[in-house]
């Protein structure tokens, strides 16, 4: 049998460190053997890290989200909807001014006492509201036992169109203008002229009664949806 020559032997030589070098590592090398922070995310397979080689205290951490660390500029529109959000955690404080519409308010979901005392105006409840002026000319004198009627042209109603025939109207005249003799009453105009009201003014004295000559009344009138 021939002796294997240098160069085998050689070759050999490195094929056993080739094949052993690695397995040794293996078996010598554990956790111990690494300095603290040596161990960079370049050096790590990705994906390779499991929860549970987490530490348990830095996974709460990352599973609570801290409070302010999600602002408006974070969100998309809609990302937020109503099943995400706890009963009560949307104040009157998180709100900006006219952020809630008309359309993300539910029929019948205001009632009354979620409106606070004298926060509502004419404008809010009313259909249609305003002033307008009679003159003394334009009403003439109302003679005793007698009523007079009126009726008023071009307020809001009739500009826009609308049928307010069905609608209940209020007028009442500004400070103490009108002659305390007189009853004044309101009513719409009907189906001939759906888009105004009718004012009556009945004398039930035994006087004549008229405005002052020259004179005038400003009425506020207010017009509300009947149901």
């Amino acid at each position: 049998m021939r002796r294997p020559s240098p160069a085998m032997l050689v070759a050999l030589l490195a094929l056993f460190v080739a094949l052993g070098g690695p397995a040794q590592a293996r078996r010598l090398v554990d956790g111990g053997d690494i300095k603290k922070g040596t161990v960079r995310s370049a050096q790590i397979k990705d994906r390779t890290i499991a929860l549970r080689d987490i530490n348990p205290m830095v996974v709460r951490q990352l599973q609570r989200t801290p409070g302010n660390s999600i602002t408006d500029g974070m969100l998309l529109n809609g990302m937020v909807t109503a099943n995400k959000l706890g009963p009560g955690a949307v104040t009157a404080g998180k709100l900006s001014g006219g952020a809630v519409g008309n359309g993300a308010i539910a029929d019948g979901a205001v009632t009354g006492s979620k409106v606070a005392d004298g926060s509502l105006t004419t404008a809010d409840v009313a259909r249609y509201s305003g002033r307008f002026r009679v003159t003394q000319q334009y009403l003439g004198t109302i003679t005793r036992h007698t009523c007079t009627t009126r009726e008023p042209q071009g307020l809001a109603p009739e500009q826009a169109g609308a049928d307010i025939s069905l609608d209940a109207v209020l007028v009442t005249p500004l400070g103490r203008s009108l002659d305390e003799r007189l009853a004044l009453t309101a009513s719409t105009s009907g189906s001939t002229q759906p888009s105004r009201f009718v004012l009556s003014f009945c004398n039930a004295t035994d006087d004549d009664v008229s405005l002052p000559l020259g004179g005038s009344v400003t009425f506020s009138y207010v017009v509300f949806d009947v149901p």
